[in-house]
């Protein structure tokens, strides 16, 4: 039974991925995938060597994450605390829309009987 094998690599600019392929003497490269996840990016695909492989597959599939920069930490705490700071105002504010007491309707419904009148034994006649 053949194992893939997963490489996991961290990069500081998404242009060092296909340099560090490069640099490994692949011979092929494929199945790309981008993501983006909780602000991060992701960067996978799957990477044939030139070199024979004795042991094993002949294919590494390898998972590249950017590591966000000083830059990106600073942005994404500033949303953060944007994000919590709004939370609060919106349940701050639906506090008080619950606190206004609701007036109880009046009588708007009558229930009648629809059931149709018993003839009598006369009546049939």
């Amino acid at each position: 039974m053949m194992r893939t094998k997963w490489m996991r690599l961290g990069v500081r600019d998404p242009a060092d991925i296909l340099r560090w392929a490069g640099a490994q003497s692949t011979r092929q490269l494929d199945d790309f995938r981008y993501r983006v996840i909780h602000g991060r990016e992701f960067v996978s695909f799957r990477m044939m060597p030139r070199y024979r492989v004795e042991i094993g597959t002949s294919e590494i599939i390898v998972v590249a994450h950017v590591v966000p920069g000083a830059r990106q930490r600073m942005v994404a705490a500033a949303f953060g605390v944007v994000r919590i700071a709004s939370r609060r105002v919106l349940a701050a504010v639906a506090s008080l829309r619950s606190r206004r007491s609701v007036p109880a309707p009046g009588h708007s419904a009558e229930l009648y009987d629809f059931t149709p009148p018993r003839r009598s034994s006369t009546a049939r006649r």
